[in-house]
């Protein structure tokens, strides 16, 4: 996850918690510092289509989600 810009982005994944690589529990919710990237461990074990989006809603209308697919 890379935030280019000079706001905090709480980045949020359906379907599926995540590991930070540099440590710490898995969650399902990672706040995005400014100008920060975070390295996240994924396991895909849930097939189909989750959202990723930024829990700000003025954030996610104004575009900042997408669609993690993927099939067994």
């Amino acid at each position: 996850l890379i935030n280019q810009t000079m706001m905090f982005h709480p980045m949020h994944l359906h379907g599926h918690t995540f590991g930070l690589v540099a440590g710490g529990v898995r969650k399902d919710t990672v706040i995005v510092r400014p100008m920060q990237t975070l390295e996240v461990d994924l396991d895909a074990n849930n097939p189909g289509q989750w959202a990723l989006h930024c829990h700000n809603i003025l954030h996610a209308e104004a575009g900042m989600m997408t669609t993690l697919s993927y099939r067994s």
